[in-house]
């Protein structure tokens, strides 16, 4: 019954048939074959199909995903019960996008320290798009991006404001951040707005290799406000270069404990 509860669940969150057996790891096929098995349990069908193999659940589906992840809740609670008597400490990964470590980072580990004897505590850096990838999969229990992304497998939580500005020699080259990084997002729409491409720019995939590069004297990039290096010149932009951090946490998957403490780490991030 696990693996049939667990596939709604995938299904239900990622919202199409082949993406959550990329998930599950297991083929499209038996991901069709389970929905199918729990359709006659029911005697209902439990999804609506659309264009572009998208699907969303009906009453019937959206009834069953609830019981689906009380149980799964149940079942972690009782596998973290298991642990702790036996001494073993919980997982938990959070994410946080380049600029998101250097702002938010030693507050969330604050909040946590106390809760070092309970949990394998981990911390990784990468841009947000590949954030929200993973929390989406449930491979990571917390992530913190700066732009507002979202999907049907993780709440958004709002957590404070970002102000960006305009750093560096403004006859300097470009230093810009990958695709997929929130800063590269503000970037190209400065560049939107002053319709204007730079003739030379260079793709750097880390704010501190950007921020020390400013600190030399090289380049130009719009960076954090709470990132500038001291005595590097700015100028100020426009009210839609104010952003905000964002925390995303998975729908399902996190034990009560893993819950509690991404909520912990998220309050002390809000300041």
């Amino acid at each position: 019954m696990f693996p049939l509860l667990e596939t709604l669940v995938a299904v239900v969150e990622i919202g199409q048939f082949t993406l959550a057996a990329d998930e599950l790891k297991v083929s499209q096929s038996t991901v069709s074959a389970r929905i199918a098995q729990l359709e006659r349990m029911v005697g209902a069908p439990l999804f609506e199909r659309h264009a572009k193999s998208d699907v969303t659940p009906t009453e019937a589906g959206r009834l069953l995903y609830r019981a689906a992840t009380g149980i799964s809740d149940s079942w972690r609670e009782v596998c973290e019960q298991i642990a702790a008597s036996r001494g073993q400490r919980e997982p938990f990964l959070a994410l946080f996008s380049h600029t998101a470590s250097e702002v938010l980072l030693p507050s969330a580990l604050a909040s946590a320290a106390s809760e070092l004897a309970r949990f394998d505590l981990r911390t990784a850096t990468m841009n947000s798009d590949a954030i929200l990838e993973r929390t989406g999969m449930k491979t990571a229990q917390l992530g913190i991006v700066e732009k507002p992304i979202v999907n049907e497998s993780v709440s958004r939580i709002t957590l404070r404001a970002d102000r960006l500005v305009w750093a560096g020699a403004q006859d300097g080259v470009w230093l810009v951040r990958e695709s997929g990084s929130g800063v590269r997002y503000y970037t190209d729409l400065l560049f939107k707005t002053l319709d204007a491409i730079p003739t030379h720019s260079i793709e750097v995939a880390s704010n501190a290799a950007i921020a020390a590069s400013l600190a030399a004297g090289f380049g130009q990039s719009i960076v954090s406000q709470a990132a500038v290096p001291d005595h590097v010149p700015t100028r100020e932009l426009g009210g839609e270069f104010m952003r905000r951090f964002y925390a995303l946490i998975p729908r399902s998957g996190l034990s009560r404990a893993q819950r509690a403490l991404a909520h912990t780490m998220v309050d002390a991030m809000r300041g």
